[in-house]
């Protein structure tokens, strides 16, 4: 009548478990753990854009832009990645 787990009295259920963030809080991990990686990935920008041929105010322009853009990214990468992220990171940049 009741499926395995469950019970006749509502208050009395004992459904499935699920962890705390629910299947959710991987998926945000893993998104996490790519946006900083991929934060780090502009920095070889920063060593083409003095060989660009634009004046020096252009120049400084875009390595703003690209800081901005490599600092926005990581954050958002933190914020989705949470404490779990930031530990697995320090964990990996200690090797």
């Amino acid at each position: 009548m009741y499926p395995e787990g469950w019970s006749r009295s509502f208050n009395a259920m004992q459904g499935p478990v699920v962890s705390p963030g629910g299947p959710d809080r991987r998926f945000r991990f893993k998104a996490g753990v790519t946006f900083i990686a991929a934060s780090f990935l502009v920095y070889p920008a920063y060593f083409m854009i003095p060989f660009l041929s634009l004046s020096n105010t252009m120049k400084l322009s875009i390595t703003l832009l690209v800081s901005l853009v490599s600092w926005g990214t990581f954050c958002i990468g933190s914020y989705l990645s949470g404490r779990e992220g930031y530990e697995w990171l320090k964990r990996r940049l200690r090797r």
